[in-house]
């Protein structure tokens, strides 16, 4: 006797569903490492778990809490670097509104004071962690302006603004400076940066670093 799906009880149907769940939440969960090794060759899941395997070697299971929250933390750096290199073309960069005003406000102060009024900026305009500033130059780079314009970004520097690149036009020069703050994403990709288990992840490596240090004593 055959049954179909509608004529088997929903209590039954609800009860195998939850055995389902159970055995595949430990699969759903498991870190980074272990999903890797089902599409890599045996020779690159030896090569990738060798200093795994060597650091539970040396320290055995007390460890494991550890690792696991360091492999993890690494995944979010590795995030973290491919949003950074994404986002190293002024084009590609988005803005951060608070950050972006104070900054151009700073240029235009700083290319009146430094400059003596000598200096015009036609535009500015930051973004993320990059500024283009368009300046006048009627006479080109010629030595007096060349020294003009690194005294203006040497002023910038202290203001966190890095010299980062310099592009010479028919009547103007472009400069672009660097910010080493922190970019800022959107919403998905900071959330993703920033998961609740971070802390306890850190929290667990800063312990384990505790204890190691304590053991040497």
């Amino acid at each position: 006797m055959r049954w179909s799906l509608e004529q088997i009880p929903l209590r039954f149907r609800a009860a195998a569903a939850g055995v389902c769940l159970y055995l595949l939440w430990p699969v759903a969960h498991a870190p980074q490492w272990q999903w890797q090794a089902l599409w890599q060759s045996e020779a690159e899941t030896a090569t990738a778990l060798a200093p795994l395997l060597s650091f539970y070697t040396k320290y055995g299971e007390q460890a494991l809490p550890a690792l696991q929250a360091q492999l993890e933390l690494n995944k979010l750096r590795d995030m973290e670097l491919a949003l950074i290199a994404d986002n190293a073309e002024f084009s590609a960069q988005s803005r951060d509104d608070s950050w972006a005003e104070a900054t151009e406000f700073m240029i235009a102060h700083v290319a009146q004071t430094v400059g003596a009024n000598e200096l015009r900026i036609y535009d500015s305009e930051c973004r993320n962690n990059l500024c283009r500033i368009e300046l006048a130059a009627p006479t080109g780079l010629n030595p007096e302006f060349r020294a003009l314009v690194l005294k203006y970004a040497a002023t910038l520097k202290a203001g966190d603004l890095e010299f980062h690149d310099l592009q010479e036009g028919k009547d103007r020069i472009m400069l672009e400076l660097k910010s080493d703050k922190r970019l800022q994403y959107g919403y998905f990709a900071e959330r993703a940066l920033k998961p609740a288990e971070r802390e306890q992840w850190l929290a667990e490596v800063k312990a384990w670093l505790g204890t190691q240090q304590n053991n040497k004593k």
